[in-house]
């Protein structure tokens, strides 16, 4: 399967500069609430790459759409990743070419509901002091991974104090490959239809079962 993009037993520092302290696990104790409230949600991001062996970089945007359980649509230029929870769709529509395979959460899988239903259990986490220009508004945290055998080296999570939303994710991986998402907008419990997380191939798409 491939993976989406679209994831604390030491609860260590406080958070300053916003309106109020904050310790580690006050925060993650505000995402996981705020994220049991979304039922579906449609996030425009946009995404940097930095890979760690060639130094090559690319950046492009695209529309992750999400409904619980299990249930993600990420449309970009170069690639459409569907799951209704049960099948992947992996397409190209630059090779016309769909993948189809059985859908699995694996230790190297990141998806929003993995990473924030446990995010407590799977790393230690600790506060960022904000960088000069950082919206005010955003508390910093760095994550590490409690499993040394983890396809992520390390995280920086950057979380609205008001709504308490993710707006920008950095992932290095043991590969050192960077990873930037940043979060233009969003849209919360709109009510997305269970055909959203379906996808028919295109004519002339070239179908690959792995199942």
């Amino acid at each position: 399967m491939r993976r989406f993009v679209v994831g604390l037993i030491v609860f260590s520092g406080i958070a300053f500069g916003q309106h109020k302290e904050y310790t580690v696990k006050e925060i993650t104790d505000h995402l996981q609430k705020k994220y049991e409230t979304i039922q579906d949600a449609t996030a425009r991001f946009t995404q940097h790459v930095k890979f760690g062996f060639s130094k090559i970089e690319q950046s492009f945007s695209g529309t992750l759409r999400m409904k619980r359980p299990n249930r993600y649509r990420v449309e970009t230029e170069y690639q459409t990743l569907v799951t209704d929870g049960t099948t992947v769709w992996s397409f190209s529509p630059v090779n016309k070419q769909v993948l189809i395979d059985k859908y699995k959460e694996t230790a190297d899988s990141f998806t929003p509901e993995q990473f924030l239903l446990n995010l407590p259990a799977n790393y230690y986490a600790t506060l960022v002091q904000a960088e000069a220009g950082t919206d005010k508004s955003l508390i910093t945290l760095k994550l590490v991974p409690k499993d040394d055998q983890s396809f992520i080296k390390s995280m920086k999570v950057w979380v609205d104090e008001g709504s308490w939303v993710v707006k920008k994710v950095e992932m290095l991986d043991v590969n050192d490959t960077e990873k930037i998402y940043s979060v233009l907008d969003i849209k919360i419990n709109t009510n997305l239809k269970d055909n959203t997380f379906a996808f028919t191939a295109p004519p002339g798409t070239e179908v690959v079962d792995l199942r």
